[in-house]
């Protein structure tokens, strides 16, 4: 992965772009754990405010599949970020706010469908997986 910020414009704004934005060859775009620990490791973004317990669990928290973030929860981010901070979190991973707020948010990946959850998200990528 290479560390830097996606252009806002090019941030996923519903479900069809972020599979077109993941399935291209996008760079600076977390698609896995380890991108993510490499992002706080330079001290990239928001990150860097959250304490090693928090991002544990938000780390451990993530599901991704081949091409980058199927869910996870946000839970963990609530108590240090403010709402444009977490909102930072998911640019990371090619997703805008409007995304976040009208398609992804209170649901988790369950046997590749989105299911009502409190403090999770579920991208359009889940349907593509046996999660």
């Amino acid at each position: 992965m290479k560390i830097g910020t996606l252009e806002r414009s090019k941030l996923a704004k519903n479900g069809q772009e972020f599979r077109d934005l993941v399935a291209s060859d996008t760079d600076g775009i977390a698609r896995t754990t380890d991108d993510v620990r490499q992002l706080r490791e330079a001290g990239h973004g928001v990150f860097s405010k959250l304490s090693e317990d928090e991002f544990n669990a938000f780390l451990s928290s993530l599901q991704f599949n081949e091409k980058g973030v199927v869910t996870g929860s946000y839970k963990p981010l609530m108590s240090s970020l403010t709402l444009s901070e977490m909102f930072e979190v998911f640019e990371n991973f090619g997703i805008d706010r409007a995304y976040v707020t009208n398609e992804t948010h209170d649901s988790a990946c369950v046997n590749g469908e989105c299911e009502f959850a409190f403090f999770s998200f579920c991208s359009s990528l889940c349907s593509t997986v046996g999660v």
